[in-house]
């Protein structure tokens, strides 16, 4: 089934066109916007501006947070030093999963940004190290999520990427899951 084929049947619902997250992330990090032009005859810039951001900003965002909890907590801090650092990884983990979704972390991260302006809580500092940590979560979500809809996206409009990338595609239809193109 060529590109044509495949991308029509998921129009009518047929099928789904999905790819691998960490592929996706990897994708955009790790392969070079000249080579992906010549592969592709297309360059994503801002799809790379996109996923670069979530991906600096989120180690940013954590250290950030950990150096802001021992500003508010002193040497109670060290606990957060502990904490923060396992959630972001097992976070990070999850966010590598097709099923995670940013819809979660995304409410709490704005309620978490209404509280901290609104003064609901009396420590301004610890609220807004847990904000910012919050944010580094959101990014790791987004980094994965991201490059996920961005790439699906660009292989459906370029079929060039779609031949690039036919191996990494994950093709789904009503009564079973085939990897590859050749469904």
């Amino acid at each position: 089934m060529n590109r044509k084929e495949i991308v029509e049947l998921e129009e009518q619902g047929k099928i789904l066109i999905g790819i691998d997250r960490p592929m996706a992330r990897k994708f955009y990090t790790d392969i070079p916007i000249s080579e992906i032009k010549s592969k592709t005859d297309e360059a994503p810039y801002f799809e790379k501006i996109i996923i670069w951001f979530a991906f600096l900003m989120a180690p940013i965002a954590l250290i950030s947070s950990i150096t802001l909890s021992f500003i508010a907590l002193k040497w109670w801090g060290s606990i957060l030093l502990i904490i923060f650092p396992i959630i972001y990884l097992s976070y990070s983990s999850a966010s590598a999963i097709g099923t995670s979704r940013l819809t979660g972390i995304t409410i709490i991260f704005v309620l978490s940004i209404i509280i901290h302006f609104t003064g609901f809580l009396p420590n301004s500092r610890i609220t807004l190290s847990i904000t910012i940590f919050l944010l580094s979560l959101w990014c790791i979500r987004l980094l994965y999520c991201a490059s996920t809809f961005l790439l699906r996206a660009f292989i459906i409009r370029n079929e060039k990427a779609f031949d690039y990338l036919k191996d990494y595609l994950i093709i789904k239809n009503v009564n079973s899951e085939f990897r590859g193109h050749n469904t």
